[in-house]
């Protein structure tokens, strides 16, 4: 990735190593990604400007997400991410439809007074009747609370920002399978969400969405006004804050070079296979995409700076292997 000369110098491993592993981390995806294109690499560097330490450098590549790409709903335009000057890490349009996979926090409708009334009633009578979550026809009281519950929450979702997500294909494809498996650890682990649950002392309230990819085709297509020529991405670094637990993957040829998540759970083993996570169009959630509620109450493996760093390594190792990847990234010591 093209930077100025000032974060040039930051991001270098001599310049990181003081500032802690997880800034260490960081900084070394900046290095490693190849899917930012030199005019969006400039912008970003005249945006965040002359800044001298990476708790600046930090607070400013925030301030970039809030101005780029976590872009209000009401803002005419698209997040960059699916803007032309972001071509270089776009994926084809004409990806074959399939099934997407995301997980979603919603512990923050329960402590929203507009909201938490619905959020409560909402769970209730499906948790424990998740059977009745993935039905095409309920009653007409069930219905309506299905309907009003995702209005709600679709209020809620202020930002139009990307929506990480990954395939139900690459977790056996069987949706019903999948679902009377352990859901909300797993995707946890398998999508490397380091931040979930935030406290031991407090399990998560999940859910389980599912959308297609003619959902987001759809989504994007009905937004012509606001510059996007892309609904499908893969993740680059300045798509997200800043983080360890985020790694770039090599840019492959050919409209299908996603990104590849690092799996929590991988505690020792160079990876022979990865997860593949992309960045879709934001699409409104309709009753028929939430497919499951579940907690994620247990703690990962990764929450030491030590066990990020090592698994990291690992990761890097498994990606130098894919390939032309050989000298992909930088394991290091």
């Amino acid at each position: 990735m093209l930077l100025s000369h000032q974060l040039q110098s930051l991001a270098s491993d001599a310049a990181s190593l003081s500032a802690g592993t997880a800034i260490r981390c960081a900084t070394a995806n900046h290095r490693w990604e190849d899917a930012v294109s030199d005019e969006r690499a400039s912008e970003y560097s005249v945006y965040v400007g002359d800044v001298t330490t990476h708790t600046d450098w930090k607070a400013e590549h925030k301030s970039y997400l809030g101005s780029f790409v976590h872009v209000p709903l009401d803002l005419p335009r698209s997040a960059e991410t699916f803007m032309a000057v972001n071509s270089r890490a776009h994926l084809s349009e004409q990806l074959d439809n399939t099934y997407l996979l995301r997980l979603e926090s919603l512990g923050f409708l329960f402590d929203n007074p507009l909201i938490s009334g619905i959020s409560t009633n909402f769970w209730q009578r499906f948790f424990n009747s998740q059977k009745d979550l993935r039905k095409d026809t309920l009653s007409d009281s069930d219905e309506a609370l299905r309907i009003e519950f995702m209005a709600q929450w679709n209020t809620q979702r202020t930002q139009a920002r990307p929506l990480f997500a990954t395939f139900l294909n690459d977790f056996g494809g069987d949706l019903a399978g999948l679902i009377k498996d352990d859901w909300p650890h797993l995707l946890r682990d398998r999508l490397g969400l380091t931040h979930w649950p935030s406290s031991s002392n407090q399990a998560l309230p999940v859910a389980l969405m599912c959308y297609t990819l003619d959902d987001v085709r759809q989504a994007r297509s009905m937004a012509t006004k606001k510059g996007a020529v892309a609904s499908f991405t893969r993740p680059t670094v300045l798509d997200a804050e800043m983080s360890a637990a985020f790694i770039p993957a090599p840019l492959q040829p050919g409209g299908e070079s996603y990104g590849y998540t690092l799996d929590l759970a991988n505690h020792s083993a160079v990876p022979e296979t990865f997860t593949p996570e992309l960045l879709t169009f934001p699409i409104e959630y309709q009753p028929r995409h939430i497919k499951a509620l579940g907690f994620i109450s247990s703690e990962h493996a990764l929450l030491e700076d030590e066990a990020i760093f090592d698994a990291r390594n690992r990761h890097v190792q498994g990606l130098q292997k894919l390939s032309g990847c050989d000298r992909f990234g930088e394991v290091l010591a």
